[in-house]
C-alpha cells in the first residue's frame, strides 16, 4: 500500500469519537564511547546476526553484566600487580 492509498483509507474514517492511547516511556540517557576499530567491528557483526542494532546489542549486554553483579554480591575487582605492591608496602611502612 502507498502512502496515498493508506491517506484515502485514513480519509474514510470518522475519527471523531476516537481516544488517544499513550503510553509513557522511560527516559534514557545517552552514554557515549570511543570502541577500538576491531571491537567495533565485531559489535556491529554480531548486532547483524541478532537483526539488531548495535545500540540494542550495547544495552543487552551492559544489562546483563549489572544483573550478574548484582545477583554474585560478589565483585571482582581487577588491578595492576605494581599498583598491588605498592599498597602493600604502603600498609606495611604504616604498620611499622
Amino acid at each position: 500500500m502507498s502512502r496515498d492509498d493508506a491517506m484515502k483509507a485514513l480519509a474514510d474514517t470518522d475519527w471523531s469519537g476516537a481516544t488517544v492511547e499513550s503510553v509513557e516511556r522511560p527516559a534514557t540517557v545517552v552514554h557515549s564511547t570511543r570502541l577500538p576499530a576491531a571491537l567495533s567491528e565485531q559489535l556491529e557483526a554480531e548486532a547483524a546476526r541478532r537483526k539488531i542494532t548495535p545500540s540494542a546489542l550495547v544495552r543487552e549486554y551492559v544489562e546483563a553484566c549489572l544483573t550478574q553483579l548484582s545477583a554474585s554480591g560478589d565483585t571482582t575487582v581487577t588491578v595492576r600487580l605494581a599498583d598491588l605492591h605498592r599498597a602493600i608496602d604502603q600498609l606495611a611502612r604504616n604498620v611499622a
